[in-house]
């Protein structure tokens, strides 16, 4: 409903776990960055846990879309199945198949290769579907034999092969005394399968019973995935807004801002319910500025819904005591507040990875070429939730800037300024003379910190656009 009124190009804070929406917060990044390397050192069990709603199926679904195409993995979806459910997902999601007799030799028909795009070797129709019918009717042995041959195989090649069980805190002994034994396919070196357990945080009080000692020991890796903090909070809800397409369209008040942090304790689940709503209640409005009074109305909608309002972090016991200390903090709040976190209504999170090339026509020229006193500059600015541009004759001062595009005419430096501004960018060009010729250098930023400009970093190449995170001095 609201979607076409602020022009997004999908639902800014769906409930599914699209990788796409991934904020990497400094815990997110940790989390992966912990599962990647257990992964390369083929450390076996692995273990992450944490809060309902904190984002841990969207993580995984981000570590999937990481792997190299060496590395083949299998996902769990279903933790209430049992031992024989979980072999034959293994076996099915891998394409490991039964030991065939061919031409007299004992075989084991793989999934096709990929290599170099191409699939060599491709079974036919008819084999694969057979192959589905003999998963269903095989027994466990043939299928831990299927699957322990496809693991040599794969490791015999150079490749690794991930299990990431989803939900596991519902996973029964006998299934997690089966992941225990599938963790016994070993080398003399080396495991052959790496297995990702992910649930909640209750998930890990279980593993320290006695009947999971032998499973809790063999986990050598172990991440607790926390919700965000109240800046995160912050850039998690603009980094959708921006991903989704509204970009400067949407300002959501920090008066707002702090009314979500309350409600959702930074968990991203609560965070994405909320906002739905309060963007539903900007829209009745007619508004594009999100104020404390839309969250309230989104608060009070969902509260029905989720047996949860305002008052449940305040039990009554405890409100007639810290009311004065409540007024005294909100009379405060309207002095600091606004000025504390006026920027931040337009931050946008991200991160930046490796420096990428701008393609087309580039001058050889440095940053030093430009020429200051002819550049020129568009500034965003806001009225009622609508930007508009305001022209500035140079560029604020800050020490970084995200240099977008060259181009050989200022009317197209121009016209993509202007873009970029539309998108909720802060943007300017610069004119630079190199190779005996006139260039113009399109900017977002200029940013005082180097935070807020990988923020807009990541959001741009998420938009499509190429950029280079540059660093100035301050007589740049």
């Amino acid at each position: 409903m609201y979607q076409d009124y602020y022009q997004f190009n999908e639902k800014p804070f769906s409930l599914t776990p699209d990788p796409k929406f991934l904020y990497p917060s400094a815990g997110h990044r940790e989390v992966l960055d912990h599962l990647v390397y257990g992964i390369r050192q083929r450390e076996g069990f692995m273990l992450l846990v944490g809060g309902v709603g904190t984002g841990k199926t969207t993580l995984c679904r981000s570590l999937l879309e990481r792997f190299d195409p060496e590395v083949k993995s299998a996902l769990v979806v279903d933790s209430l199945g049992s031992e024989m459910d979980l072999l034959r997902t293994c076996v099915s999601d891998l394409g490991a198949r039964r030991a065939r007799a061919r031409n007299g030799q004992t075989a084991l028909a793989l999934a096709p290769a990929i290599i170099g795009g191409a699939f060599e070797d491709a079974p036919p129709l008819e084999e694969e579907e057979e192959d589905a019918g003999w998963i269903a009717r095989a027994s466990k042995k043939e299928l831990t034999d299927a699957l322990s041959e496809f693991l040599i195989e794969q490791y015999r090649q150079g490749g690794t092969t991930v299990l990431i069980v989803d939900e596991a805190q519902n996973l029964s002994l006998p299934v997690l005394e089966q992941l225990r034994l599938l963790s016994n396919l070993e080398t003399e070196k080396d495991k052959l399968l790496q297995i990702i357990l992910v649930g909640h945080l209750e998930f890990a009080r279980k593993l320290n019973s006695p009947e999971l000692k032998q499973l809790n020991e063999r986990i050598s890796i172990r991440c607790t995935l926390a919700p965000l903090t109240r800046e995160e909070l912050y850039e998690y809800i603009l980094h959708r807004v921006l991903i989704a397409g509204a970009g400067g369209r949407i300002v959501f008040a920090p008066c707002g801002l702090s009314e979500i942090y309350h409600y959702s304790k930074g968990v991203p689940r609560r965070i994405n319910l909320v906002c739905d709503r309060a963007l539903l209640a900007g829209f009745n409005a007619q508004t594009g500025v999100l104020e404390r009074t839309h969250v309230r109305q989104a608060v009070s909608s969902l509260s029905g819904e989720e047996g949860v309002s305002m008052a449940d972090s305040f039990p009554p016991f405890r409100l007639t005591g810290v009311l004065g200390v409540l007024v005294l903090l909100a009379a405060l709040a309207l002095f600091v507040l606004p000025q504390k976190f006026a920027e931040k209504q337009w931050r946008f999170m991200g991160t930046a990875t490796d420096v990428e090339s701008v393609p087309g026509e580039m001058p050889p020229a440095t940053e030093s070429l430009e020429t200051g006193d002819e550049a020129s500059r568009l500034t965003r600015t806001a009225s009622a939730g609508k930007p508009f541009p305001v022209v500035s004759p140079q560029p604020a001062a800050g020490g970084y800037r995200i240099r977008v595009s060259t181009m050989r005419d200022a009317a197209q430096a121009e016209k993509q300024v202007e873009k970029l501004i539309e998108e909720g960018y802060p943007a300017f060009w610069k004119k630079a003379f190199s190779s005996r010729r006139d260039w113009y250098i399109v900017y977002a930023g200029p940013y005082d910190t180097v935070k807020p400009a990988r923020i807009h970093l990541n959001a741009l190449k998420f938009s499509g656009w190429h950029p280079i995170l540059l660093s100035f001095t301050s007589s740049d």
